[in-house]
């Protein structure tokens, strides 16, 4: 009796328990059941639409754009003169946690995580000397990347790639004029930075240090070792001048000319994100000068092509006043020259995987200016020891050295020089003959004395008759 009333107590108790968790259970699973059927419309998931779909549904369906999508992805690492595919072995996708972050409306990315260790093994063996930590920010941008299933997209490397300090180039020019100017503007500024991402100009760096150096003399050979140094890096030129004649001091090819009274100026552009760092010194009559920053895997060389060399004319004057068999000159000739410079860019592997033309020089040759006597022949006229045509490269370009040639930016023609010097020179050799032939005729019939020999020939020729 007892046992029966026992469990006739317990045995509701045990129904109800029963039910109450059943009961729980089927009211969770049908609140998943009814809150899972559907995504708001027009919710997108890395460009794959999944309105109307359920949770599993959207988890395989962007299971299988997936699968789909590393086959046909094309996103390449460039660096070092190679482009690499990436491989996407290294690239985790979390299909549940995408779906549960999906937004009401829009195109959600994907929530992907990359194997640090892995991406780091397939840099070293694609890149062999380069390693992860180098490229800080590169493994964020792989999942930006890939987290919307990019297909075709090319991640620059040189972009954040970060190393040591390191020396890209040192130079020097020696045998310089050491003029209180030069020497002036190397003590006020020993070092010069070239900021990141900016524009750099030689006058406005001049102007905001209030250097007080106006003369071109004193620039020239601070401007010329410095377009030197750039060109050995990856800095882009936007202005640069030459003079009219090569100064001795610099190389065919490498010299920029900066003259703050008519405003030429050497501007160029630094596209990295890293600065550069320009040291000058000088020692007795030489001009050193070093540039350096952050490493970069590339190393850049000047190379020149097209060196030509154009004799100088001579443009004979007749005076009276140059006894018969005498030959003086008034200016020795200088050779004009030719040269096209180029930048290549190697690898580190040694290998050239860019070439940029930079420029072409021309120094127009400097005429003979030879005085012959009024009716010489040139059989007539016994040449002095200062006859002969000498190679003088002047500081600044002889007597021309009040005169500059200017070039902004990068000049890429190639003019017919050669042509229009003959030319240019055959009319100013026609204009000078003709008006000190003149000049030499008037000065002849003013001065008996000096034209004595002139008016006895007239007589000569009449007796023979």
């Amino acid at each position: 009796m007892k046992n029966r009333r026992l469990i006739q107590l317990l045995a509701p108790m045990f129904i109800m328990t029963v039910l109450y968790v059943c009961v729980s259970q089927l009211g969770v699973f049908l609140y998943e059941k009814i809150t899972s059927v559907s995504f708001i419309q027009n919710a997108e998931a890395a460009s794959v639409e999944l309105s109307g779909k359920t949770k599993k549904q959207a988890i395989k369906l962007l299971e299988t754009k997936v699968e789909s999508w590393k086959g046909e992805q094309e996103i390449m690492l460039s660096f070092d003169g190679r482009d690499v595919l990436l491989e996407s072995d290294a690239i985790a996708f979390h299909f549940k946690e995408s779906v549960g972050a999906l937004k009401e409306q829009g195109n959600s990315p994907l929530i992907v995580s990359i194997d640090e260790a892995g991406l780091n093994g397939f840099i070293e063996e694609r890149f062999p000397g380069y390693h992860l930590d180098q490229f800080p920010g590169l493994q964020k941008r792989i999942e930006d990347a890939t987290s919307m299933l990019k297909v075709e997209e090319t991640i620059n490397l040189d972009e954040y790639f970060e190393g040591e300090e390191n020396v890209f180039y040192a130079g020097e020019l020696d045998k310089i004029e050491v003029t209180p100017g030069l020497s002036s503007f190397i003590d006020a500024n020993p070092v010069i930075d070239i900021p990141a991402n900016a524009r750099f100009s030689f006058l406005e760096f001049l102007d905001a240090n209030g250097s007080s150096v106006s003369s071109p003399d004193d620039l020239g050979p601070v401007a010329s070792l410095l377009y030197e140094l750039i060109l050995h890096t990856d800095l882009a030129i936007a202005e640069r001048n030459i003079s009219t004649g090569l100064p001795s001091y610099a190389t065919l090819g490498l010299e920029a000319r900066v003259n703050p009274v008519t405003g030429q100026d050497l501007v160029f552009m630094n596209a990295r994100d890293s600065a550069y760092t320009v040291t000058f010194s000088l020692h007795d009559n030489t001009l050193k000068a070093q540039i350096s920053g952050m490493a970069s895997p590339y190393e850049y060389k000047v190379r020149t092509t097209g060196k030509k060399e154009y004799p100088p004319r001579v443009v004979k004057q007749f005076s009276a006043f140059i006894p018969q068999g005498v030959l003086a000159t008034t200016q020795e000739g200088k050779k004009g020259r030719l040269i096209t410079v180029y930048r290549d860019k190697y690898s580190s592997e040694g290998d050239v995987i860019d070439e940029e033309r930079i420029s072409e020089d021309f120094y127009a040759p400097t005429n003979r200016v030879e005085i012959w006597p009024l009716n010489a022949t040139e059989t007539d006229a016994t040449p002095s020891d200062d006859v002969s045509v000498q190679d003088q490269e002047d500081e600044d370009g002889s007597s021309e050295s009040d005169s500059e040639g200017s070039t902004e930016g990068i000049r890429e023609d190639s003019p017919e020089i050669e042509g229009d010097d003959t030319a240019a020179a055959d009319e100013e050799e026609g204009a000078m003959d003709e008006q000190q032939s003149t000049d030499g005729n008037k000065n002849g019939t003013s001065d008996k004395k000096d034209s004595s020999d002139v008016k006895t020939a007239p007589k000569k020729k009449k007796e023979e008759k």
